[in-house]
């Protein structure tokens, strides 16, 4: 293991730490005013057709995105994990049937497979740590940093969803690591304008 991957490990513990560490009710006040923040970013945007949300359906400690499934504004894409470790996203809407998946998490049983288009698509993704160039650690699976490989040019924007507790100095990046356009806490929208 490289000295980076074993610093990734170590942050990775103490973030996933703290964030337990906080209070139900601070994590559901908190998910509440980064929702409410979110969609107000989301507000801002100037769309020219439909917008499309691909986000994730969040774990017990993750901030809670129950409330962007309640939106209709928009067309909603969850992600699907695929045997290849690859990813790709499904629509859902009130009719859908979920399962869970790996590490818990639920996935939709069936939907529409997103394809890029003439849309405006913003990336919804969770994260154990950020700092404020818009670096983001994950669980250590690869499967975003993977996708964005290979589709962050289709997108208008990729956001991260944290607790203010997960934000670090600075995160340590590898060359397959990719970056986020703002990251989004209760305490407000930093926006990283190099990514």
């Amino acid at each position: 293991m490289s000295e980076i991957a074993k610093l990734k490990q170590n942050y990775r513990n103490q973030l996933s730490a703290l964030r337990k560490q906080l209070s139900a009710v601070h994590r559901q006040t908190y998910s509440a005013k980064i929702s409410e923040q979110l969609f107000d970013y989301l507000n801002t945007l100037q769309v020219k057709g439909s917008l499309q949300l691909l986000a994730y359906k969040s774990l017990p400690f993750e901030v809670d995105t129950a409330l962007l499934f309640e939106n209709s504004a928009f067309q909603t894409f969850v992600p699907r994990m695929l045997p290849d470790m690859g990813m790709e996203w499904v629509e859902v809407n009130q009719d859908t049937v979920w399962k869970e998946a790996s590490f818990g998490v639920l996935e939709p049983k069936q939907g529409q497979v997103w394809q890029a288009g003439d849309h405006t698509t913003i990336l919804v993704c969770p994260l154990l740590g950020f700092d404020v160039l818009g670096n983001r650690l994950g669980m250590g699976k690869g499967f975003f940093d993977r996708w964005l490989g290979q589709h962050q040019k289709q997108l208008s924007a990729q956001l991260g969803l944290a607790f203010s507790c997960q934000e670090l100095p600075k995160v340590p990046t590898e060359p397959h690591d990719a970056p986020l356009s703002a990251i989004i806490t209760e305490l407000g929208v930093t926006s990283c304008p190099n990514n």
